[in-house]
């Protein structure tokens, strides 16, 4: 035999022994496939069968809470009571808007009202203003007390002068002052 027959039968057998390798990874490519592919399918039916199973354990307690609670029998119960409450605060708020301007009336309730007016708007102008802008939170501004219409001014009534004059004590000494007795001690 000549060496180029020998070279070509040596290069045969490795072609058809990388076949038979070729083939035999190939066949085992396709069996991992198979198992992944096997795999994959139960892992899905056993999600869905839990995500199932989880849906209808949620649905099964949603309906059991609303039958032990009846939220329709609650509302229906608790409605009235609702709306009385909210009759009672624009009564309460009409009487108290009533009964602050019958005080605002008052001269005296006036006059604090004003005062404190003042006081509030120095406050804010002063010290929560400056905070405000200092820690950058702008809370909602606090409405500032309107200072209460003033009757027309009447000249206050001059005080009659004293009928008595002032009673004046005469100037006196105080009284004097006795000193505490001295113990003696005998011996």
């Amino acid at each position: 035999m000549s060496i180029a027959s020998d070279i070509r039968t040596y290069a045969d057998t490795a072609v058809s022994q990388g076949k038979q390798v070729l083939d035999q990874a190939q066949a085992q490519l396709n069996d991992v496939t198979g198992q992944a592919n096997e795999l994959y399918g139960k892992t899905k039916e056993n999600v869905s069968e839990i995500a199932t199973k989880a849906t209808t354990a949620v649905n099964d307690l949603r309906a059991s809470a609303e039958k032990a609670v009846n939220l329709d029998a609650i509302k229906t119960a608790v409605e009235p009571y609702i709306s009385q409450v909210k009759g009672y605060t624009h009564t309460v708020t009409d009487k108290a808007e009533a009964l602050l301007e019958g005080v605002k009336s008052d001269k005296r309730v006036a006059k604090l009202v004003d005062a404190a007016g003042v006081v509030v708007e120095t406050v804010q102008d002063r010290v929560v203003k400056p905070v405000q802008s200092v820690t950058g939170r702008a809370a909602k501004s606090v409405p500032v007390a309107k200072p209460a219409p003033k009757a027309a001014a009447k000249p206050a009534p001059a005080k009659p002068a004293a009928t008595k004059p002032a009673a004046t004590k005469p100037a006196s000494k105080p009284a004097a002052r006795k000193a505490p007795a001295k113990r003696t001690t005998k011996s």
